[in-house]
């Protein structure tokens, strides 16, 4: 069995990962999300880009400057479509990890070579999802109604033909497992976000491209359109991929508004509640404690039995699930000066 811990195992021959942060705006969110990603990934060749909106919260870029691993800054005004096009565009590695700045790792372990393993040995594999879903959300990807759903049968069929998507449970060489999502989902993330995919597929659907103009209707997605125009290119493609889960994930999303969101960008504007962590750099306790992938998990651990916040409580229901926003918190609004 491998042991990535072994320096004679981590080989410099391993494929190159771009590791491409989106920033704006969220200087205590980029910084957790930078620092526990450089604490968390043990993987021998990686690529570092931080992609900035020009933000102007007070001390942001500097902070960026300040990060001398970080191969690739760019300080420059665009949308996020624009954002991940470039990102595609100039990243180097056969496979590329797009993080927003408001997502924290949790796990420190050689995770990565694992999944890029599992990668390597499956190439119908499209984008894998490496952060904590949601109990709700599990409950709703993983439910034999929903597998015999002709909703989803019959675009299946439309789109693939015999080639149906079957999910399937990959295992690296340490025990390390994903679970494909078949037919259920699209065989990318349509933001990309936070997902790891091979550059090679992104190039191959082309780039992402807003379809919308910002307005107060549709003030909730980040991408005007891009996110959907890019799944709808996936099926219009015609090419199988599968998307993917892990069963132990790796990291969180930053939760800080009562309503179950991050605090949102919009323009000079964030909204929703944004504060610094209670004690040191990061929202959540990371876990040191080394890898296990053992248990009988068919379905992959979800957010509220894992994540561990430090020094604030995060929103629950009365079933203790974690609440999840479907809109921007717009009775808390600060102007960024």
């Amino acid at each position: 069995m491998k042991n990535y811990k072994n320096k004679n195992t981590v080989s410099r021959n391993k494929p190159l990962v771009t590791i491409a942060i989106l920033s704006w705006n969220r200087l205590y969110y980029l910084k957790a999300a930078v620092e526990s990603a450089k604490k968390c990934i043990i993987y021998p060749r990686i690529e570092w880009i931080i992609i900035d909106n020009k933000s102007i919260e007070p001390g942001l870029k500097e902070y960026i400057e300040s990060l001398d691993w970080i191969h690739v800054k760019i300080f420059r005004i665009q949308s996020h479509a624009d954002a991940m096009n470039e990102i595609i565009r100039i990243a180097k590695g056969k496979y590329v990890l797009l993080w927003p700045e408001d997502i924290q790792f949790v796990k420190k372990g050689c995770w990565l070579a694992d999944i890029i393993e599992i990668l390597e040995n499956y190439p119908w594999v499209g984008s894998v999802g490496i952060n904590y879903l949601r109990r709700s959300t599990n409950q709703s990807l993983f439910t034999f109604r929903r597998f015999i759903s002709w909703k989803f049968i019959v675009k299946e069929f439309f789109y693939f033909r015999w080639n149906f998507r079957f999910q399937k449970v990959l295992k690296s060489e340490r025990g390390l497992e994903i679970r494909t999502l078949g037919h259920l989902w699209p065989g990318i993330c349509g933001s990309g976000i936070p997902t790891l995919t091979r550059t090679k597929v992104w190039k191959n659907l082309g780039k992402w491209r807003a379809t919308k103009k910002r307005s107060f209707k549709n003030i909730i997605d980040s991408s005007l359109g891009a996110e959907t125009d890019m799944v709808q290119r996936f099926y219009n493609h015609g090419k199988p991929l599968q998307q993917a889960v892990m069963i132990y994930p790796v990291a969180a999303d930053i939760i800080t508004d009562p309503i179950g969101s991050k605090a949102k960008i919009r323009g000079n504007k964030r909204y929703g509640v944004y504060f610094q962590p209670k004690q040191g750099v990061y929202y959540y306790k990371i876990d040191m404690s080394g890898e296990s992938f053992n248990g009988s998990h068919k379905v992959p651990e979800c957010f509220e039995d894992h994540v561990v916040p430090i020094g604030f409580n995060l929103p629950f229901d009365n079933n203790g699930n974690l609440l999840k926003a479907h809109n921007i918190n717009l009775d808390i609004i600060e102007e960024i000066i």
